[in-house]
């Protein structure tokens, strides 16, 4: 089907990649269809950075809507769920235009439609002519026809299957050992320069590339634990994963107040990309503010706003007027709505008590149950900032008993006597399975060395692992 990649040039060696090319399997499956792997503006940066004339490149996209190349390549690949890295390799394959300014070759992209006797002024061809239809039109062929009939019958439109052995242009046996190897021979049906025709690029050129553009690429991922506070390396945003969703910090305040900038993990777009947002954290925990009409709300340690429902209610429980903040009311609808505090809520945020003649520090809960706080790091990690107030035996021991305060989710632990690094996740602790794992996390520096029976308290989870990709 395509010509142009006969004749473009090699534009990375062989030399520079670990993994050697198998003709047979020259991507995995996941490479040509995890379109989760980049972001609309992981990709923007990435064609920035090569310099080529897709980086400023806009043009009409199939809907008639003006968009820039980086987002006619996101949107392929969102639509047709292919990998925007493997669209990308493709593109430089076919014309170059990651790296180079041949902007002749703009409408014809990816050679889609322009076989070796066809005019580009066919009827039949032109249809295809502009750069977001040869994406559109390739894009749809790759996942509803190759794909597709691969999946129904193990054969392309031109023989391709997985364990089929047939020949290429240029003479060389090939039997794929996956689909999107056979898609690759499809759409190409050259092996080039790696043990075929040495003046063609073909499958040669495309894996070059594919290793050159993404070396470290990899269909698994790591689910990060709860509470991780995630920074997108493009954007700068920080946030806060809790409960599988990510709750985007708004404030600095909120966030030098609150949470330690050193435990920050910077991830690439794509990291982000794989949750759903939560509500916004937009004021620090533990705060009065006051709405225009008003009302007085404190700041629980979830980020909600908790209506104070009387004077009354204000004064028994201490607070000064003075801590009170004024807030619009556009700043205080950006706030979710917590439980309102009532007469009953003596201890609306909890308390750490100590109880005067042992010494012992415990946390009141808000629904009034004591837990027992085993140790001082337990303390610093849990309720740092926290007022402790002393409090006699006889008044602790009307409040009935609850398990002991175990580390915060998100926490790193290891013991002296053992090697093993846990991180704490869901209330388990989960043996980090390896340091690459370890170092996504924020490394050794934010590993805080416990007793074993400070460990104990967390019961074992499953090990901490990359996980595969599931995109089909």
């Amino acid at each position: 089907m395509l010509t142009l990649a006969i004749f473009v040039p090699l534009v990375v060696p062989l030399a520079s990649f670990a993994a050697p090319f198998n003709p047979h399997d020259i991507i995995s499956n996941e490479d040509m269809t995890d379109y989760s792997r980049m972001s609309l503006t992981s990709i923007q940066t990435f064609l920035s950075n090569r310099g080529g004339a897709l980086s400023d490149y806009t043009t009409t996209d199939v809907d008639g809507t003006q968009r820039s190349a980086a987002e006619i390549i996101y949107n392929t690949a969102q639509r047709y769920q292919l990998n925007a890295q493997f669209i990308i390799a493709t593109v430089q394959k076919e014309s170059s235009l990651v790296t180079g300014h041949n902007t002749n070759l703009l409408d014809w992209a990816l050679g889609y439609g322009v076989c070796d006797s066809c005019s580009k002024d066919d009827p039949l061809v032109i249809k295809y002519k502009g750069f977001a239809k040869q994406l559109d039109a390739a894009g749809n062929q790759i996942r509803n026809g190759y794909l597709a009939d691969l999946e129904d019958h193990n054969s392309t439109i031109s023989g391709w299957g997985v364990g089929i052995t047939k020949t290429t242009l240029d003479g060389i046996a090939i039997t794929p050992q996956n689909k999107a190897t056979a898609v690759l021979y499809t759409y190409t049906p050259w092996l080039g320069y790696y043990g075929g025709a040495s003046y063609v690029g073909g499958n040669s050129l495309f894996y070059d590339i594919m290793e050159g553009f993404f070396p470290n690429r990899a269909s698994v991922y790591l689910r990060y634990p709860n509470l991780t506070l995630l920074q997108d390396s493009i954007s700068g945003a920080v946030y806060k994963l809790e409960r599988n969703q990510l709750r985007p910090i708004t404030s600095t305040t909120a966030l030098l107040a609150n949470y330690n900038p050193n435990q920050i993990v910077t991830v690439d777009s794509s990291v982000i990309d794989r949750y759903n947002f939560g509500t916004p954290i937009a004021v620090p925990k533990f705060i009065l503010v006051q709405g225009p009409t008003g009302g007085i709300y404190l700041i629980d340690g979830d980020h909600n706003k908790r209506a104070i429902t009387s004077a009354s209610v204000f004064h028994n429980l201490g607070y000064n007027p003075e801590e009170v903040i004024p807030m619009t009311q556009a700043e205080l609808n950006i706030i979710p709505d917590g439980v309102p505090i009532t007469e009953n809520n003596k201890y609306p945020l909890g308390a750490v008590l100590q109880n005067k003649t042992s010494g012992a520090v415990v946390y009141l809960d808000e629904s009034g149950y004591i837990h027992d706080i085993r140790s001082k790091t337990i303390l610093e990690n849990r309720f740092k900032g926290y007022a402790i107030e002393a409090e006699s035996p006889a008044v602790l021991q009307q409040f009935p008993q609850r398990p002991a305060i175990k580390y915060a989710d998100g926490t790193l632990l290891k013991i002296p006597e053992r090697d093993t690094i846990y991180v704490i996740d869901g209330g388990k602790k989960r043996p980090i399975a390896s340091t690459g794992i370890l170092k996504r996390l924020g490394g050794r520096d934010q590993i805080i060395q416990v007793k074993k029976d400070d460990l104990k308290l967390h019961k074992t989870g499953k090990p901490l692992r990359l996980t595969k990709s599931t995109t089909k």
